[in-house]
């Protein structure tokens, strides 16, 4: 085990590492995670710590902290090296031209005090931020979108990936990228010609000829690889062109994660995900530490969350305006009664007095969403830190939204992940993340290719 070659991973664009969460469950080190987002970056530490005390033989340390027992302060006084390490591997910044250099540098302290050579980081990872590509965002106010300049953040990716020049690296993001355009440009085309151009010379799986001329055909759709939520994302694979005169069959390594997406891998439920977490009414439960499993009849997918877990954190119910919960009582009641498309309109039919008063009712008459216990999710997104309306429970008894552990489950985030910061903020962060358990299948089919390109 001494000997065993270590594979070098950075996050960019981290959010709270959903990504790296993955790419460590598979065996990669990460050395470095860059997020702008203060909270987000707390919810990196935490996993560092995690991560850290596990290796040390020390998690029953970090136990102890999920349970409120002991702070990380005192954590850190018993490890200080954790703490120098965490210190150097999570950096806080915004990337732009006032701080790439910075970003840079930051990078450098960390693979010199791992004592990494100049050349050998194995895998980049990071999606920008997606906003400017959602299609929600679009049709919201649609002159924003075209005009935001967050469009661009990949261009950092690439002068990242020709200082650092991986491996490989994972590029993610929503599938509204394929036909957002900014500047009177279509941004996938251009970026797709941008990688291709970049030096040192990369090759993209799946390639450009590939992804332009049936770019639906090759999205990863999570709830197909195990994953209890309807998660579908842009996802492209660069690895060093050099690698194809030592490993031809590399060029495959995006299509034998296509075949990984068996009946067998996929079908996770709602129920599979959260039908163990206690009851709660709204406003019930806990931001942190909540409680120890009181439910033993549990679910092979609920047993995966569960695993090197002392119980549950971050399982505290919204408080619900009374007409809201009306509502959420009329759409589970329909649910139930077998009309689980119901919209606004049937809303405002039966009920007219709960009509909402919101803007855009016309472009959004599934705002109000009950998640189905016999089907997976629906895409948690970063709208669940406003409010929970498309992600309602659909126990009719406890009639309230997801908690930030049951949107958790859904996105494969093991019960020991603790998302720091006010329940907003980590809402936040859940609905931004890569789910781990995806981020983790492709990270085991690339730590594959890196093992026959270098041995074990």
């Amino acid at each position: 085990m001494k000997n065993e070659r270590i594979y070098y991973v950075i996050d960019l664009f981290a959010g709270c590492g959903g990504l790296s969460e993955g790419f460590s469950q598979a065996g990669f080190k990460v050395i470095a995670r860059i997020e702008m987002n203060r909270w987000a970056c707390e919810t990196l530490k935490t996993r560092c710590l995690y991560h850290k005390l596990k290796e040390k033989r020390q998690a029953p340390v970090y136990f102890k902290y999920l349970k409120e027992e002991i702070t990380k302060d005192e954590i850190y006084d018993a490890f200080p090296d954790i703490k120098k390490e965490i210190e150097l591997e999570v950096i806080q910044a915004e990337f732009g031209k006032d701080n790439f250099k910075r970003i840079l540098d930051r990078i450098k302290d960390v693979k010199k005090y791992y004592r990494i050579p100049e050349s050998r980081i194995h895998v980049v990872l990071g999606g920008p931020p997606c906003q400017p590509y959602s299609l929600v965002g679009r049709a919201r106010d649609p002159q924003r979108m075209v005009n935001d300049n967050r469009h661009f953040l990949y261009e950092y990716y690439l002068e990242i990936l020709k200082a650092i020049q991986p491996d490989f690296f994972v590029f993610e993001n929503v599938p509204g990228l394929i036909t957002a355009e900014a500047k009177g440009q279509e941004i996938f085309s251009k970026m797709l010609e941008d990688f291709r151009n970049i030096s040192p010379p990369y090759k993209i799986a799946p390639t450009f000829d590939e992804y332009s001329k049936n770019p639906r055909e090759y999205l990863l759709d999570s709830s197909k690889y195990g994953v209890p939520q309807r998660r579908k994302r842009v996802v492209f694979i660069g690895y060093k062109e050099i690698i194809l005169s030592k490993k031809s069959d590399v060029k495959d390594v995006f299509k034998k994660i296509l075949k990984a997406r068996e009946p067998s891998n996929g079908g996770h439920t709602v129920s599979d995900a959260i039908g163990d977490l206690p009851f709660l009414k709204p406003r019930e439960g806990n931001d942190g530490w909540f409680d120890e499993y009181r439910n033993s009849v549990i679910t092979p997918y609920q047993q995966l969350m569960r695993k090197n877990s002392p119980g549950i954190i971050n399982h505290r119910a919204r408080t619900h305006m009374k007409s809201d919960l009306e509502r959420y009582k009329f759409f589970i009641e329909r649910h139930l009664n077998g009309n689980k498309a119901a919209t606004l309109i049937d809303l405002m039919k039966e009920k007219s007095d709960l009509t909402p008063a919101h803007n855009h009712l016309d472009k959004f008459l599934d705002r109000f969403k009950v998640q189905w216990w016999s089907q997976p999710a629906s895409t948690i997104t970063a709208h669940i830190c406003k409010d929970g309306h498309y992600y309602i429970h659909p126990d009719i008894f406890q009639c309230r939204s997801f908690t930030v552990r049951e949107a958790a489950r859904c996105q494969s985030f093991p019960d020991n992940f603790k998302f720091e910061g006010p329940r907003t903020e980590q809402f936040r962060q859940v609905g931004n993340a890569v789910p781990p358990y995806l981020a983790g299948i492709m990270a085991r089919f690339i730590l594959k290719e890196l093992k026959e390109l270098y041995g074990k």
